[in-house]
Order: structure tokens, then sequence, then C-alpha cells
């Protein structure tokens, strides 16, 4: 009797050997399946957090834009245009005699054109007091459109009873927002430029 149930005990252990090990051939495939499986989703992961991490760097840089647009929409807005210039004489003869100073000459001087503006330069003599000029000066940087007041020589006047104890000569620039770049010439090439010479 103990025989037969040691023969029983052994067969059951044999048939449990062998059926784990089917369970364990048969699913091989599977456990490499999952583990792929893991890895495609922490691949996956990985790319929706750099796809919401770029999307929030695009917000931002974005906003970034905006905001620069608006800055730079406000700073053409204060730039003189072409028909300021033209009244700038006047409106420094004006700002002159409000600060009591004697405009006596002007002349245009040579531009400098950047790309997003032209400096157009006018070079101006005054017959001044030293406080008057001062108060010029302040009317200038009140001035509302942008405007530079530069390279001032003061100098003493020969008459020492004059009204205006000293002259100055000065340059005050205008900077001119260029509202349109010309476009390239045909075939991408600025207008004017030579041609290149035919092959032979």
């Amino acid at each position: 009797m103990n025989s037969q149930l040691q023969k029983q005990i052994l067969v059951g252990a044999v048939a449990g050997i062998v059926v784990a090990a089917l369970v364990f051939f048969l699913l091989g495939g599977k456990r490499s399946d999952l583990a792929a499986t893991r890895t495609d989703i922490t691949t996956l992961q990985a790319a929706v957090d750099k796809g919401k991490l770029l999307k929030a760097s695009y917000e931002k840089l974005r906003e970034e834009v905006a905001k620069e647009d608006k800055r730079i929409e406000a700073l053409v807005k204060i730039m003189p245009s072409e028909a300021d210039y033209g009244e700038v004489p006047y409106r420094i003869k004006k700002l002159a005699d409000d600060a009591g100073i004697d405009q006596t000459s002007f002349s245009l001087l040579p531009e400098r054109k950047t790309t997003y503006y032209t400096e157009k330069p006018v070079a101006f003599t005054f017959r001044v007091g030293y406080q008057t000029f001062g108060q010029f000066a302040s009317l200038i940087s009140g001035y509302d459109k942008i405007i530079n007041l530069s390279n001032i020589e003061m100098t003493r006047a020969n008459n020492s009873r004059s009204l205006y104890p000293a002259n100055v000569k000065c340059t005050i620039s205008v900077f001119v927002y260029n509202v349109e770049t010309p476009p390239p010439g045909p075939g991408g090439k600025q207008p004017g430029a030579a041609a290149p010479a035919p092959a032979h």
C-alpha cells in the first residue's frame, strides 16, 4: 500500500514538473512581449512628456513674440515719419523761441540708413544764454517723436554785452522708420546689381 502511494506521489510530482515546464515554455514569449510592451510604454511616456514641454515652451515663446511685437509697434508710433522730418527745422525753431534762444541757421547732413530706420541729421547753429540752452535741451527731450541732440559745441560770443553770451553748434537727428525694405530684383538680385557676363 505504501509502495502504491509512493508511486502516485512520484507520478504526480513528475506531472507537476512537466506542466510547470510547459507553462514556462509557453509563457516565455509572452514575458518577452510584456517586457517589450513596458519598454514601449516608457518610450511613449517620454515622448509625451517631451511634447508637453515643447508645447509649453512654444506657448511661452509665442507670448514673448507677441509682447515684442507690441513693443515694436509702440516704438514705431513715436518714430518720426517723412512728413515729421520735413517739419523738424520749423518745430526746432519754435522750441528755440520758447526757450529764448536764437536759431541762426540749419543745414541737412548726409543720411545714414540701416535695415529698420534711417537717421536724418540736421546741423543747427544758435545764439544762446547758458541757462536758456539748457531749457532748450529739456524741451528737445520732451519732443513727441524720437529725435537726438548731439555734437554740441559751445563757444563764448565775441560781444560780452550781447543778449546771447554764447554760440552753439549742434546736430539734431531724426530717426525715420523704414516702412518697407525694397525687395530684391528678378532672380533674387538687388536692384542695380550687375548682370553676370555671358558664357563663351
